[in-house]
C-alpha cells in the first residue's frame, strides 16, 4: 500500500500507517513539524543578531559539500554580515563538480576556507568493514567523520555556533528503514573490530561524553539555517548558477561518488530500498514536487557509476545493525531527555 499524498510504501517502511483519508503517519508528521517551521521562522533576525554578537575572528563554523544546502547557507550568511569558517572533508569520493561548487563559491564571497584531509586509506578501510557487515547505512563512516571533525574544529577555534544546511523541506522525512544514524562511536567500533581484527584509530571520532560535553558544557549549538526561510531547491540551484557559475550534480547527496552509488545501487540491490521516497516525500510535502512527477521518476532505476565490485558486495550476507554492538537505547534515551528539555523552554 503506498500513500495518496507522498511516495512511501509498506513495502519499504514496515512502521508505516494511514488514517482515514490514506495519508501516513509520515506526512501527518511534516504537517506538525511545518507548522512549527512556520513559528520558529520569524526568529529569523535574531538568529543574525545572536550571530553578530559573537566575538573572536569567526562568528560561526559552516562545513560544504558543493551540495545545494550548505551552498545557501553561505550565501545568507553573507548576506547577512556574518564572518563564518568554512571548511570541506576530503574523503577522495568528491566529484569534480562539487569541488568546483566549493571554490566557485568561497572565492566570489571571499571567505575564509580550509579543507580538512582525512586518510583515505584508513577511511576506505573503515568503508569496507561496513560492506563486509552486510548493513543498510554505509554512510555511517562518513557522516560520523562529519560530525566529528566538525565539534573538533569548533572546539579549536572557540566557535559556539554550527551552521547545517539540514532542512525540513527537502529531508524532513526520512525512516528509520533506512538505516541506522551515524552518532553511534560504539557502533562504528564494532563494526571495524570484527571485520579488520583491530582497533580502530587515526580518523576523527566522536565519544558520548565528548559530544554531550561540546554540547552542554562548551555551549556549540547548531542551527538548521534553511528552515528560517521558505527554502526551495530549484530556487537556490538558479540562483547559484546564475551568481557563482554554480553546477547543478543531480539529485539530493549526489555531490559525492560514493553517496551516489550507495544510493542507487546498494541500497536498491541489496535491499529493495530506493531513498528517493523519502527524499521525494520530502519534496511533495514541501510543494516543491507533484506526485506524479515523483512515480514517473520512481518507474526509472536510478544510474551510477560502477565501482567495479557490486558482484561481490551483493554475496555479503545482509543483517541488520543490531546484530552488531551498539549504544542505541541510550541515544533514544538522551534524545528523548532532550526533546523535554526543548518543550519546557
Amino acid at each position: 500500500m503506498i500513500c495518496n499524498r507522498c511516495v512511501l510504501d509498506t513495502v519499504e517502511v514496515p512502521d508505516i500507517y494511514f488514517d482515514y483519508e490514506g495519508i501516513c503517519n509520515y506526512c501527518r508528521k511534516f504537517e506538525k513539524d511545518e507548522f512549527d517551521r512556520t513559528v520558529e521562522k520569524n526568529n529569523l533576525q535574531w538568529v543574525y543578531h545572536n550571530l553578530r554578537k559573537r566575538k573572536g575572528k569567526y562568528q560561526c563554523l559552516l562545513g560544504l559539500s558543493g551540495g545545494v544546502d550548505s551552498s545557501m547557507c553561505l550565501r545568507y550568511l553573507i548576506e547577512n554580515g556574518i564572518k563564518p569558517l568554512t571548511y570541506s572533508i576530503d574523503n577522495g569520493w568528491n566529484t569534480e563538480a562539487s569541488d568546483e561548487n566549493i571554490m566557485r563559491l568561497v572565492e566570489g564571497m571571499k571567505v575564509p576556507f580550509f579543507r580538512y584531509t582525512i586518510d583515505i586509506d584508513k577511511f576506505k578501510n573503515l568503508q569496507d568493514a561496513f560492506i563486509q557487515s552486510g548493513t543498510k547505512n554505509l554512510e555511517i563512516p562518513t557522516d560520523h567523520i562529519l560530525m566529528a571533525s566538525t565539534y573538533e574544529m569548533a572546539l579549536k577555534h572557540g566557535i559556539k555556533d554550527i551552521i547545517s544546511g539540514g532542512n525540513l523541506a527537502t529531508e524532513g522525512i526520512l525512516p528509520k528503514s533506512y538505516g541506522y544514524q551515524a552518532r553511534d562511536l560504539k557502533h562504528l567500533k564494532a563494526v571495524y573490530k570484527q571485520f579488520k581484527g583491530e582497533k580502530l584509530t587515526g580518523l576523527p571520532m566522536i565519544s558520548l561524553p565528548k559530544y554531550l560535553y561540546s554540547r552542554f558544557v562548551k555551549g556549540i549549538r547548531i542551527t538548521n539555517l534553511l528552515d528560517y526561510y521558505e527554502y526551495d531547491r530549484g530556487e537556490a540551484i538558479k540562483l547559484l548558477e546564475e551568481k557563482y557559475g554554480y553546477t547543478d550534480y543531480g539529485l539530493k547527496h549526489e555531490e559525492s561518488n560514493f553517496t551516489k552509488w550507495f544510493q542507487n545501487f546498494y541500497l536498491p540491490a541489496k535491499f529493495n530500498l530506493d531513498k528517493r521516497k523519502p527524499h521525494f516525500s520530502s519534496l511533495i510535502n514541501s510543494g516543491q514536487m507533484k506526485r506524479e512527477d515523483a512515480l514517473k521518476q520512481l518507474a526509472q532505476f536510478p544510474t551510477f557509476d560502477s565501482m567495479g565490485n557490486e558482484e561481490k558486495v551483493l554475496k555479503y550476507t545482509k543483517r541488520d545493525y543490531k546484530e552488531y554492538p551498539n549504544n542505541e537505547k541510550l541515544w533514544d534515551f538522551l534524545s528523548k531527555v532532550y526533546a523535554n528539555l526543548v518543550k519546557r523552554k
